[in-house]
C-alpha cells in the first residue's frame, strides 16, 4: 500500500495539469462552462461637428411701462406729475411670428455633448395702449405707448445628454441676447393734434436661458424643438416738453421675451 500511494498521487496531479479535468467532468456527465467575449457597444451616431440650419416659431413679449414726470414751475406741478406717474404703469404684450437661421458646433465626449450656437431671428407683432382721462390733465389729453420687437440674436453655450439614445439629445442652453425694439411714446390731444412725442429703434443687450430636444433623423439632418427666455436691458425714452406741455416725461420699457420654435440643422461630415 505504501508503494502504491506516491504513484497514485503523481497520476492525479498529471491529470489535473493536462486534460484530465475535462475528461473526468465528461465521464461524470458534467458539462464544462463555456465563456463568451463581451459584446462591444457600437455607437451609431456622433454629434460632433459643425452645423447650420433654420427655425420658425412664435414669441410672446412682455413690456412693463412706467413713467417719471419731470415737473417744473412752468408746468403742471408736482401733483399733476404724480398723477401721471400713478396712472401710467401698464404691461403690453407684443407677440407674433419668429423665424431665422442658426449655426454652431458640437463636441461629444464622455461628459455629454458640449456646443456653441449663434442665431439671428426676425420677429413680428406690435402692442399699444392709449391712456386718457388722467386726473388734473386737460380734458382730451392722452398718453399713447407702443412697442414692437423686430430682431433677436443670441450667442449661447449648450450642453446635452444622449441618455435616451445616440440620436436623441436633451439639452440646456444659456448665453447672451441682443434684441431690437421699436418704441413710440406720445402725449397728445384727442389722438389728433399731437403735442409732443418720441419714437425710435434701439438694440439692447441681455441674457437668455432655455432648453430643448433635438433628434438626428439622418447622419446629416436633425430636427429640434426649443424654448428660450430672454431679458434685455431697459429701454429709456423721454417725451420732451413743449410750450403746450411744459413737463417732460421719462418712459421706461422693461422688456422680456419668450420664444418657442422648431428648427432643422444640417451637420457637415458624418
Amino acid at each position: 500500500m505504501r508503494k502504491l500511494l506516491p504513484g497514485s498521487v503523481a497520476l492525479i496531479a498529471a491529470g489535473l495539469c493536462g486534460t484530465g479535468v475535462p475528461a473526468v467532468a465528461a465521464d461524470l456527465g458534467i458539462e464544462a462552462p463555456s465563456y463568451k467575449a463581451p459584446v462591444p457597444i457600437i455607437r451609431t451616431y456622433d454629434w460632433t461637428g459643425f452645423y447650420i440650419g433654420g427655425n420658425v416659431g412664435g414669441h410672446w413679449g412682455s413690456d412693463k411701462i412706467t413713467t417719471s414726470t419731470d415737473v417744473n414751475f412752468e408746468g403742471l406741478g408736482t401733483a399733476a406729475g404724480a398723477a401721471i406717474d400713478a396712472a401710467s404703469p401698464v404691461t403690453l404684450h407684443p407677440e407674433g411670428f419668429i423665424g431665422g437661421v442658426q449655426a454652431g458646433y458640437n463636441l461629444e465626449g464622455s461628459g455629454g455633448v458640449f456646443g456653441i450656437e449663434v442665431d439671428a431671428n426676425w420677429l413680428g407683432g406690435t402692442a399699444s395702449r392709449t391712456l386718457s382721462n388722467i386726473p388734473v390733465i386737460s380734458a382730451g389729453d392722452q398718453m399713447t405707448n407702443s412697442v414692437e420687437a423686430t430682431f433677436l440674436s443670441t450667442l449661447r453655450m449648450r450642453w446635452g445628454t444622449t441618455v435616451i439614445s445616440d440620436r436623441s439629445l436633451l439639452f440646456i442652453t444659456a448665453g447672451f441676447a441682443f434684441e431690437t425694439l421699436k418704441t413710440s411714446d406720445t402725449m397728445g390731444h384727442n389722438g389728433n393734434a399731437l403735442i409732443t412725442s418720441t419714437s425710435g429703434s434701439t438694440t439692447e443687450p441681455g441674457l437668455t436661458v432655455g432648453a430643448g430636444f433635438e433628434y438626428a433623423i439622418t447622419d446629416n439632418i436633425s430636427a429640434k424643438a426649443e424654448y428660450l427666455f430672454v431679458a434685455i436691458k431697459d429701454v429709456n425714452t423721454t417725451i420732451p416738453s413743449t410750450g403746450a406741455f411744459a413737463d417732460s416725461i421719462g418712459v421706461t420699457h422693461n422688456y422680456i421675451d419668450q420664444v418657442a420654435r422648431f428648427g432643422l440643422n444640417f451637420k457637415f461630415g458624418g
